[in-house]
């Protein structure tokens, strides 16, 4: 029986090394990179996102002409006193125009573990039918070699379009039909902060409630603070004369 017991062991230990042998193998010597763009969702498994959004129309200041997002570039293995270059590409299914998007150089700075890409947006008036989407890659050099395997890449879309947010029906007695000016100025007044109230039915303390995260109900006994909110963007589009796409050839916009 002992010798049975040896046998299956010896097996065991064999079908371990030969699984070893299919590993991915680390160069303790080599330096490694990867995006670490951190992700947002803090329940996820992955520490960094594959994926980055920014919406122009989205944004707090509303005569915004360009954006740059940073993307951090983390580096595995050893950092050393000299400057390092490292090496991308942006794959075919790449949709951008080259006059518009600009790309700080790919370097990783003497002694760091991590720096930053730095991509420069500039806002267009195609952005506000079709988004500009970049797919970045990053490939081997004499520097680096591709390390994360899930953060080999990276997408990241840019655009300037404002799309009725899925409460809007909820509460289009007091917004009336969707107008995109209508939500931005809503975006303004109603920001994360502004309603100190706790979530209606946990209790869980506020700020909970804001322009991307609506009440479910339109009660104003409910939720006195959004209806007070709600009478200062009524008030905001009586005192200043606001028309669809600015065409003042249309009817002015004012709230129900």
């Amino acid at each position: 029986m002992k010798k049975y017991i040896l046998l299956f062991c010896a097996a065991v230990i064999l079908g371990a090394c030969n699984k070893n042998d299919n590993m991915l193998q680390f160069d303790e010597a080599q330096s490694y990179i990867y995006f670490a763009y951190p992700n947002a969702n803090t329940r996820s498994v992955e520490k960094y996102a594959d994926s980055v959004y920014y919406g122009f129309a989205l944004d707090a200041d509303l005569q915004r002409k360009e954006k740059t997002i940073a993307i951090p570039i983390g580096i595995g293995g050893r950092a050393i006193a000299k400057d390092r270059s490292y090496t991308y590409v942006l794959e075919d299914s790449s949709k951008y125009d080259q006059t518009t998007v600009k790309f700080s150089a790919p370097m990783i700075s003497a002694s760091q573990y991590v720096d930053t890409l730095f991509i420069t947006f500039q806002r267009t008036a195609k952005m506000k039918a079709e988004p500009t989407v970049l797919y970045l890659r990053l490939e081997q050099n004499e520097a680096f070699a591709p390390g994360n395997l899930y953060n080999q890449k990276i997408r990241i879309v840019v655009d300037d379009i404002l799309n009725e947010p899925a409460w809007w029906n909820t509460w289009k007695n007091y917004f009336g039909p969707y107008q995109k000016e209508v939500f931005q100025q809503w975006m303004q007044i109603y920001h994360l902060g502004a309603d100190p109230s706790p979530d209606l039915t946990t209790g869980a303390p506020g700020p909970i409630y804001y322009w991307n995260n609506m009440p479910t109900s339109a009660i104003a006994s409910w939720y006195p603070v959004t209806f007070n909110y709600i009478q200062v963007l009524k008030q905001y589009f009586i005192d200043h004369q606001v028309y669809p796409g600015d065409d003042s050839t249309k009817e002015r916009i004012l709230l129900p």
